[in-house]
């Protein structure tokens, strides 16, 4: 899935573009979506016998993920290995809006992935969303950056101190993993 520049936009394909905007949406409503993605990304080329039980995927949930994300066009099956692997790229999100820009790249979809093994991120989610869980990375990295302190961070945040300060604990090491697999990832 290409990354469009602002000045790409003009001459873009509104198709295409709108398609990447629905796949990284589906990757962000999906929890178990997001963490077979990311496994990929992490680990791939892999074959789907190894996503099975290193995800503990049924059989019929992992071809139906793995369709899933291939009609997306950011997964690759590679039929010449045997056992067929399969790969996917690193996505790229970048909206702009009249209030500003915000750019969504694979540790978010890792994060909204992590939900299903880390409750502090899952509770987070519940209670605010996938926007602010965003919003929550964006301070996390700063916060790693040494930028701003965890209380500050929390505070902009505009959460209770204590959950705002529980999910930057959390997505820290969602952010130290992504560093070897999200190409877009801000330098920490």
């Amino acid at each position: 899935m290409p990354v469009r520049s602002a000045e790409a936009a003009v001459t873009a394909d509104p198709e295409e573009t709108l398609s990447d905007l629905l796949t990284y949406a589906e990757l962000l409503k999906s929890p178990k979506l997001a963490r077979l993605y990311t496994f990929l990304l992490r680990n791939g080329p892999v074959s789907i016998d190894t996503v099975k039980e290193e995800l503990e995927m049924p059989h019929s949930t992992t071809y139906k993920y793995v369709r899933q994300l291939e009609k997306t066009g950011v997964l690759t099956r590679n039929k010449k290995d045997t056992p067929t692997t399969v790969t996917v790229v690193p996505i790229r999100l970048r909206l702009e809006a009249d209030d500003g820009e915000a750019v969504a790249t694979p540790v978010l979809i890792d994060a909204v992935g992590r939900q299903l093994e880390d409750s502090d991120i899952q509770v987070f989610l519940e209670r605010q969303g996938v926007a602010k869980l965003a919003s929550a990375l964006h301070y996390t990295i700063r916060v790693m950056n040494g930028e701003l302190t965890q209380r500050t961070a929390a505070s902009r945040l505009g959460v209770h101190p204590v959950e705002g300060m529980t999910v930057i604990n959390a997505l820290q090491d969602v952010v130290e993993d992504a560093a070897d697999y999200d190409p877009y990832l801000e330098p920490i």
